[in-house]
């Protein structure tokens, strides 16, 4: 029986996502953000705001004055990070859930989301990319196709793995081939139906590299290696190493060689200490994945 109807029903009841970080997302787009804007944008919620202050005075961003209003925050971190935190503030509510379809550990998702925004953000600074808040905001949105999707696979996780072994395919096509619809298309009409930036729905939709569609890109590029590059840091490897796909093409795309890769993990792994209290996940292990998603 095709479950194709359910995850349409899912669709229509997708509640609307943050209207701040929504706001805030239509000004990815301009590198010369207005600090009045974002005041703007984020007066009116005091959650997000207390937010803000908190994550502002945090080691994270090694500031050395304590910061006590927005417009501060503002002054001294800049726009394009105070970008990054509105919009992490808002999309928590969606990605800090449980996906049992594809983690088993409860914060899963969100941790693998905020790694790879951090990733996203190491790499784009590296490569010299003008990406700004857009890289992060790209790498923690990727997955978002996950929070519908979850219920369903785990619904079918036993026939997904069982094509998997048998025709040799990835995690996402046996997802599409047995519910009709993967992940990543799931969230490329989820960034339609809550109006995301066209670009951030591209990348939404085509992080896998399965379509030459996203393959024009570099911020989808950029993401697909994230993704990666999160997976290798964060589990053992395996037999498969690094047989992922697209793994090959993507650093010849930024002419990254491995020890180009090591240098960077290392970035990583001091950002991502500093960055597990920021984001609500201290205290615990990596996520456990069911899968390569």
């Amino acid at each position: 029986m095709s479950v194709i109807p359910q995850i349409i029903k899912s669709l229509k009841n997708l509640p609307p996502f943050p209207l701040v970080a929504q706001r805030a997302m239509l000004l990815l787009n301009n590198p010369e953000v207005a600090i009045q804007e974002l005041v703007d944008i984020v007066k009116f919620d005091p959650a997000i705001t207390a937010n803000i202050l908190r994550i502002s005075n945090s080691a994270y961003f090694g500031l050395r004055r304590e910061i006590h209003s927005l417009n501060q925050a503002l002054l001294l971190l800049g726009t394009q990070e105070l970008l990054k935190i509105i919009i992490a503030s808002g999309a928590t509510r969606f990605l800090n859930c449980r996906t049992p379809g594809y983690y088993t550990e409860s914060q899963g998702l969100w941790r693998h989301s905020v790694s790879c925004a951090i990733m996203a953000d190491l790499l784009s600074r590296d490569l010299q990319m003008s990406e700004g808040a857009m890289g992060f905001t790209a790498g923690l949105l990727h997955d978002i196709g996950k929070v519908v999707l979850s219920i369903f696979v785990e619904k079918k996780f036993s026939t997904i793995i069982q094509v998997v072994e048998t025709k040799k395919v990835t995690f996402q096509d046996a997802e599409r081939e047995v519910l009709g619809i993967d992940h990543s298309s799931m969230g490329g009409e989820m960034a339609r139906i809550w109006d995301f930036p066209d670009r951030l729905r591209l990348v939404i939709t085509h992080h896998h590299l399965d379509r030459p569609e996203g393959r024009g890109d570099d911020l989808v590029m950029l993401i697909h290696l994230a993704d990666i590059l999160v997976l290798m840091f964060g589990r053992d490897l395996g037999a498969d190493g690094l047989a992922y796909t697209g793994y090959p093409e993507v650093l010849r795309h930024f002419h990254l060689r491995e020890r180009d890769l090591e240098r960077i993990l290392l970035s990583f792994a001091e950002a991502w200490q500093e960055a597990q209290t920021l984001f609500g996940l201290a205290g615990t292990q990596h996520a456990v994945q069911r899968a390569h998603c």
